[in-house]
């Protein structure tokens, strides 16, 4: 019983340990990164996601504290986390910063229970990863294509409707208005925001790793459809009855009500998904 006691000490003390050494090393990098979520509104959610993240790794204790550690592996991982973070720090590249931060943790897990328990922890460790916020020069080529995307096909349905329009690249000329799909229509928010979403709500609520990564592939479509759908609506409702959406709180409230509608939509797919599980385990 002492010696039971005295294990659980140890590896208390140990993980404490850890932890205090985990924040007072990477404690730049969590302040350049914090700052960066402030900074953009792609990211605001990750706030949010941080504690739901912790609770999840909390519900996985077991699964990490039952592994069986695999020193070489983890430690190798660490060391190598370890000199990435150093040199990225020193040249100032937050994305490399990042990414070390994140493997260094991935190091430990390995480190403390061995590589299989990363298929147990495949969804947090995921959303660990999506926190680390996509580099400028990735996101404006990415933008750039959903933004000409959308305004294409908001193009094609408008005229379905009769609407006498002109598109020159991302900007849609009606006769009294002229309306351009910029970086926050063009679906980059959403998709980056229902994806993680995606990703907790099949973690609590589906079984299988299939249905969940089907169900966070149809977060893509999703984003992209809801801001077709807003693109189309502005211009639809200003040729109906003259009213301008584009702008001030009117355009923040219907970009609030579309992400719900998109996020409603993801909560049917995952019903179906889950009855489809359902369905296969009584069968």
């Amino acid at each position: 019983m002492n010696n039971k006691i005295q294990k659980m000490t140890f590896s208390g003390f140990l993980f404490l340990s850890t932890a205090v050494l985990f924040i007072i090393t990477f404690y730049p990098s969590m302040t350049i990164l914090t700052s960066k979520w402030s900074a953009s509104e792609d990211y605001s959610h990750a706030f949010f996601t941080v504690p739901i993240l912790l609770y999840m790794f909390w519900l996985d204790r077991g699964k990490i504290a039952n592994g069986l550690g695999n020193g070489l592996v983890g430690m190798s991982l660490v060391l190598s986390s370890l000199l990435l973070y150093l040199f990225s720090l020193q040249l100032q590249i937050p994305t490399a910063i990042f990414l070390a931060t994140m493997m260094t943790i991935v190091g430990i897990i390995i480190y403390l229970s061995g590589v299989r328990v990363l298929k147990d922890l495949a969804i947090p460790v995921l959303l660990l990863f999506l926190l680390i916020p996509i580099p400028n020069q990735l996101l404006s080529m990415v933008t750039a294509t959903l933004q000409l995307m959308v305004s294409q096909v908001s193009e094609m349905v408008a005229k379905l409707f009769a609407i006498p329009m002109f598109r020159e690249g991302n900007v849609l000329h009606l006769s009294g208005k002229t309306f351009m799909v910029e970086e926050a229509c063009s679906g980059i928010r959403s998709l980056i925001s229902l994806s993680t979403l995606s990703l907790i709500v099949g973690y609590f609520t589906l079984i299988r790793w299939q249905s969940i990564a089907l169900l966070f592939l149809l977060s893509v479509p999703v984003a992209i459809f809801i801001n077709i759908i807003r693109v189309v609506s502005l211009v639809l409702i200003y040729e109906w009855f003259a009213i301008d959406l584009s702008e001030g709180t009117p355009h923040t409230v219907s970009s609030l009500v579309l992400f719900v509608v998109g996020l409603g939509l993801l909560l049917i797919f995952q019903r179906i998904l889950e009855s489809w599980e359902t369905t296969n385990k009584r069968g």
